[in-house]
């Protein structure tokens, strides 16, 4: 299994690698803070999360490793996710500090040719909040871009035409859940969303974007301080994992025949803050970046979706931020 990790850092730190599961480098580069990365075949995308600035950068597969052949710098900030439409030739970003919405075009070179923004306007009429995009997503058609925006509790969907985005849709969750990180089932008739502040995982009905259900991540009784960050769904779709910072757990959903959730099981964390996590593609390995210890941890799976008794693997890496995993 061989890995794609980014971690924060300055310019000229070794922030990105591409390794094995134990962590041994076959091939690293440098950019400044790149807080997300994305891989379509031999395509290597990531994001520099800036106070001032946002930037894209584009590669392409070279031998062993990755050659890096453009960038593209918008007047935003803090980018903090990002991916990729095959099938537009679109990278999309989110920024978590200036409530934007990014897209560019690029050729089969891996130039970009065209970029833009649109920006989430707080159109709550509450001053005190603040417009946070987090998240983007494309469904399966690639004709639907879904953003999370964290600072107003609201999801957007946007239709992807003409090298651009235009709204569409919205769901609005309640005031403070802020929704994180979605994954779809395969059919996309559901749609699981994690909360970073009410600690919850939503299920809605899709299209109809109705609410069905609303879980906690939290053990019962538990009312000190925690953030979600991240959810995945395995590849069979019986089982939700979700990620707490500060409670610092794992908690493993199992997935009911109509898609409802119930806990089935709970693991403390292998490190600090749990930013980032990912399923390899067969659903043996939970593969968790924990951003404040910096570490990477792999966590061993069984056929149920729950860890065996084999020990997880694990090695440093400086503010973990983003885990790909090469298939």
């Amino acid at each position: 299994m061989e890995l794609i990790i980014s971690g924060y850092g300055k310019e000229g730190q070794t922030n990105i690698i591409k390794c094995d599961q134990r962590g041994n480098v076959i091939w690293s580069d440098t950019i400044e803070n790149p807080s997300f990365v994305c891989l379509h075949k031999d395509r290597l995308f990531a994001g520099s999360e800036c106070e001032d600035y946002a930037v894209f950068h584009s590669y392409v597969k070279d031998g062993e490793g990755y050659r890096h052949v453009d960038s593209v710098r918008f007047d935003a900030s803090f980018l903090c996710h990002i991916c990729f439409s095959a099938k537009n030739m679109m990278l999309f970003g989110a920024c978590w500090g200036s409530g934007h919405v990014l897209y560019a075009t690029i050729d089969e070179s891996g130039k970009f040719i065209s970029s833009g923004s649109i920006h989430q306007d707080n159109e709550t009429g509450d001053e005190s909040l603040i417009t946070r995009a987090h998240f983007v997503h494309t469904n399966k058609a690639e004709d639907t871009l879904l953003v999370t925006n964290v600072g107003i509790d609201v999801i957007y969907f946007y239709e992807i035409t003409n090298n651009s985005i235009t709204e569409k849709d919205r769901i609005y969750t309640e005031r403070g859940q802020h929704p994180r990180h979605v994954v779809y089932t395969s059919d996309e008739k559901t749609l699981y969303v994690i909360t970073e502040l009410s600690n919850e995982v939503l299920v809605y009905d899709m299209p109809e974007k109705k609410l069905r259900q609303r879980i906690s991540t939290l053990p019962a009784g538990y009312n000190e301080k925690s953030h979600c960050s991240a959810i995945c769904l395995s590849p069979d779709e019986k089982t939700i994992y979700g990620a707490n910072r500060y409670s610092e757990s794992i908690v493993f959903f199992g997935v009911d025949k109509d898609g409802t959730l119930y806990e089935k099981h709970r693991i403390p964390c292998h490190g600090e803050k749990p930013r980032h996590m990912i399923l390899s593609e067969d659903g043996r390995n939970l593969i968790i970046c924990y951003q404040v210890s910096g570490e990477v941890v792999t966590v061993p799976l069984g056929d149920d979706g729950l860890p065996t008794s084999d020990q997880p693997i694990r090695f440093d890496f400086h503010d973990a931020a983003c885990v790909a995993h090469i298939n």
